[in-house]
């Protein structure tokens, strides 16, 4: 920039450019994105429309839903195979022994008494029982009829 007595003035500064050519550019570029934003809303909307993606993809949703149905029923079908075989009387009498081995190998666990806590525990919860049973039967007896 050069000083001179009262204007400041450029040097080697480019001269003014037409605003046509830069509305027009505007306009070019204004119209590229909106084509692109349009783009960009019909793609999400196909990606949100199930029927579509279903239709599109029905080859992997075929196959993902054959894939959990056998899962399920094989993990069905393996609770029932192992449930009768827990109910044979071999599967029984072998649980059995293995009980009777337990308590003959640990006595001292088998008809333990409680400890003071377990029994004031006990105790709290019969209490509580009771007051909630006899709160409940006064409500449900008229007030002027007496409990049998």
């Amino acid at each position: 920039m050069a000083e001179t007595t009262g204007r400041v003035t450029e040097i080697g500064a480019e001269a003014p450019r037409r605003p046509q050519p830069i509305e027009a550019d505007i306009v070019r570029r204004r119209a590229k994105l909106t084509t692109l934003v349009g783009e960009l809303n019909r793609r999400g909307h196909e990606l949100t429309d199930v029927g579509l993606q279903v239709r599109r993809h029905a080859l992997g949703v075929t196959a993902t839903v054959l894939a959990v149905g056998a899962i399920v029923a094989g993990a069905i079908a393996l609770k029932i195979w192992r449930a009768r075989r827990r109910n044979t009387l071999t599967a029984r009498s072998g649980r059995l022994r293995e009980a009777f081995g337990r308590m003959i190998d640990r006595p001292e666990r088998v008809a333990v008494e409680p400890t003071t806590t377990q029994r004031i525990i006990g105790s709290a919860g019969s209490a509580a029982a009771a007051v909630l049973i006899k709160a409940a039967l006064g409500r449900l007896v008229r007030p002027g009829q007496h409990a049998r």
